[in-house]
């Protein structure tokens, strides 16, 4: 059988960090890797289900402008969803987010600020600050015949960096928290329209 060609699977783990610990392994990884991108990335997420299959669907926006619909597929504490994205112009963002709304998902708003770090061999590692919330989130995109081996990769490196993987009860504590400490409840509403609305300014 041929070898799948299509790295369409987020393989993306994540682990908790201190404070202390987020401020050391960021002056550790200016020294040693490449700063890829820093910017506030503002998001609207809606979690859902269609037929039996999970679904994250965002529409998000970077400090520098950037907008686009992101899409994955797969149990929401998986470490290989499928992924696909669309750039989206700034201006529709609202529009989506009302097209969106109509699907009655599960939704809140995150605001996140992100240091993207180029590991080569086409790892990237995330270190994210949300309030007094940090963690790192190391990805590699994938197919699904290179999935096990990426991942023993991706673990090693956490490894090294000192970092160890969430599992999914401590993955699914840190959602929880966040929720409470750092995102919102996104309703709909016209109330929470118009909060969305002044903090894309600062987009």
């Amino acid at each position: 059988m041929a070898k799948s060609s299509q790295n369409d699977i987020e393989l993306e783990l994540r682990a908790e960090i201190s404070n202390i610990k987020f401020n050391s392994l960021l002056d550790k990884l200016r020294q040693t890797a490449k700063l890829t991108s820093r910017s506030k990335r503002l998001s609207v997420m809606f979690l859902g289900e269609i037929n039996k299959l999970n679904f994250d669907i965002r529409a998000r926006i970077s400090s520098g402008g950037k907008a686009e619909i992101m899409l994955k597929k797969g149990d929401f504490h998986a470490h290989n969803r499928v992924e696909s994205s669309q750039e989206i112009n700034p201006n529709q963002f609202l529009g989506i987010v009302k097209i969106l709304s109509n699907f009655n998902f599960q939704s809140k708003v995150t605001e996140r600020e992100n240091f993207v770090f180029d590991l080569n061999n086409n790892m990237c590692l995330v270190l994210v600050k949300a309030n007094n919330i940090f963690y790192a989130e190391i990805e590699k995109m994938s197919s699904a015949e290179e999935l096990e081996e990426n991942r023993k990769q991706l673990i090693e490196t956490l490894s090294e960096l000192g970092l160890k993987p969430i599992n999914e009860t401590q993955f699914n504590e840190l959602c929880n928290r966040l929720t409470k400490k750092s995102d919102w409840i996104f309703e709909g509403s016209q109330a929470h329209f118009k909060k969305l609305e002044n903090m894309l300014k600062g987009y």
